[in-house]
């Protein structure tokens, strides 16, 4: 028998067989799951309706022609899943980042939260928690891949690589925006 995921259902088959019957997975009660999680120029958390204001979000290539380089505002945002059996209970999340060589870096984001059900919910609802927050002036050492990590009560939920590259000096702006052509 071989489970296989598609678009978030499990299908259920036997060897040489097509998938054809999605079966729910069996979620733990209590799993948080991250939703979104992604870099951008700003993001704002809005306390008030829990939204997050997010500008030029969702990348994740940056240029620089000369190293260390200095980024003055990297925005990280997270949209987390809490399932109503999380409800009441405090939980921890913290943001590392790592380089190629899978090292940390002295990057840490770290804060908590705690979830009671909204009296407009059912019983049993789920809630969405949203994180963001702008950390200014990160420096990087050296061009390479690096990666963003997610984690909620010391559990691994998402991750957001960065590659940074080199630019020899010289070329047109629109290659390195920000970057005054000679």
């Amino acid at each position: 028998m071989y489970y296989t995921r598609l678009r978030e259902a499990t299908y259920v088959t036997t060897q040489g067989e097509e998938p054809s019957q999605p079966r729910e997975p069996a979620p733990a009660l209590a799993s948080i799951e991250s939703l979104a999680f992604f870099a951008a120029d700003h993001v704002v958390k809005d306390e008030a309706s829990g939204k997050l204001h997010v500008l030029g979000g969702f990348f994740n290539l940056l240029r620089f022609q000369v190293y260390p380089a200095l980024l003055p505002t990297l925005g990280i945002g997270a949209s987390l899943y809490v399932p109503w059996h999380a409800y009441h209970e405090d939980h921890h999340f913290a943001i590392t980042m790592l380089d190629e060589d899978r090292q940390p870096l002295p990057f840490r984001i770290e804060g908590g939260f705690r979830v009671g059900a909204d009296l407009l919910l059912g019983h049993g609802d789920p809630s969405v928690v949203n994180i963001g927050g702008t950390v200014p002036n990160v420096l990087f050492q050296r061009p390479g891949r690096y990666r963003l990590w997610l984690t909620v009560d010391e559990q691994p939920l998402d991750g957001w690589g960065l590659q940074l590259l080199q630019l020899p000096t010289g070329l047109p702006s629109t290659a390195a925006p920000g970057t005054p052509q000679k």
